[in-house]
């Protein structure tokens, strides 16, 4: 795009975005910066692409151990090859490609083709998605809270993040509607818990409302999530068997303030979420209805270089026994550049079952370039 990575993504460096980075994503990936545009002078505004294909390439390679698990080295566990920018005034495409170290094969990971108009201080956009494991939160999304499973601020995601705990990153495809000004934003979408063509198909639904104020030098963000309805469809293509029925019926409430104190990057978090029990559920088929309330903080201690987190999940897991699921976490990231990072997270289980590692450790090596 010819800008630094810190033009779009926060203090607490990517993918966590910031105010900028909000209004890039919101405008359905079109603004151009600096890039020169390939146009038909016949037709004005009916060609209009960028003369460069915008494209980087993410990798993260993880080491982790426990207690009762063996150490297991992921090289890598993930990598992905994104495509993404201006297709014309009006549309622009988010795809990745993304590596099943499984099968050493690479396949469609997610996709959107967002096509957006703005009106006054306003911009609506329409989102065709598919994601394999975002969730109907992948139609659109700007908080860094884990509302949706790749913009958060350390690598445990279900240890910080609520939404990540109940279970919301899975396979979806809709089509997503939102609107969006600076101080706030609105999303529906109709989904699918599935990749790939289904028929005989009600879609369940998803809302999402959020606020993004700024309040003297600090960027705040609250809102509320909601999953709702029943996914149908004919799984088998049987006609003589039962529509495949799956319950979405869930909430979140989540709150950021990025900010700093006497030039020192400061950033709080804080999620809870729940997620109703039900035979027929695709989140929760336990006993018990699944929550769980997250809070973390962030300093840098050298900006944009070194980053200390802390953070607690207090949860249930909706069994009959053992249900208490809280959790600590500590975490250090340092940056050898914007866009190259060393992570390390250290997860202590308060109420580990005989199963559970009591205590987890995750080193991370994540690059985009």
């Amino acid at each position: 795009m010819g800008v630094s990575c810190n033009a779009c993504h926060s203090q607490n460096g990517y993918p966590a975005l910031n105010s900028f980075g909000r209004q890039f994503k919101a405008s359905g990936f079109t603004m151009m910066g600096k890039q020169g545009t390939i146009e038909d002078p016949e037709k004005e505004n009916f060609l209009s692409i960028p003369e460069t294909l915008n494209t980087s390439f993410v990798v993260k390679i993880r080491a982790q151990d426990g207690d009762k698990t063996k150490s297991l080295l992921e090289f890598p566990d993930e990598a992905a090859l994104i495509i993404g920018g201006c297709v014309s005034k009006h549309i622009g495409t988010f795809i990745e490609i993304g590596y099943d170290a499984d099968d050493n094969t690479f396949g469609l990971a997610n996709f959107k083709l967002p096509i957006t108009y703005t009106f006054g201080n306003y911009t609506l956009g329409v989102v065709p998605y598919l994601t394999d494991g975002f969730g109907p939160s992948a139609s659109f999304e700007v908080l860094n809270t884990g509302a949706v499973r790749n913009s958060r601020i350390l690598e445990d995601r279900k240890t910080i993040s609520a939404q990540q705990y109940i279970g919301t990153a899975t396979e979806a495809e809709g089509l997503g509607l939102y609107l969006y000004n600076d101080l706030w934003n609105i999303v529906y979408s109709a989904w699918m818990p599935t990749n790939g063509s289904v028929s005989d198909y009600t879609p369940a639904h998803y809302f999402r409302a959020a606020m993004t104020p700024t309040f003297g030098s600090w960027d705040l963000g609250f809102g509320v999530q909601i999953w709702s309805g029943t996914a149908k469809s004919d799984d088998d293509k049987d006609p003589n068997t039962p529509l495949l029925q799956q319950k979405t019926d869930a909430y979140a409430l989540d709150f950021q303030a990025l900010g700093s104190v006497k030039d020192v990057p400061l950033s709080f978090f804080a999620t809870y979420a729940k997620v109703k029990h039900d035979a027929e559920s695709f989140y929760n088929t336990e006993v018990n209805d699944k929550s769980a309330a997250t809070f973390l903080t962030e300093v840098g201690i050298i900006p944009s270089v070194f980053n200390l987190s802390a953070g607690y999940r207090i949860a249930d897991n909706g069994k009959a026994t053992n249900s208490s699921d809280d959790k600590a976490i500590i975490g250090a990231k340092y940056f050898f550049a914007e866009n190259v990072e060393v992570q390390l997270n250290y997860t202590y289980a308060v109420d580990a079952s005989v199963s559970d590692d009591k205590n987890h450790v995750l080193l991370m090596l994540y690059g985009a370039f």
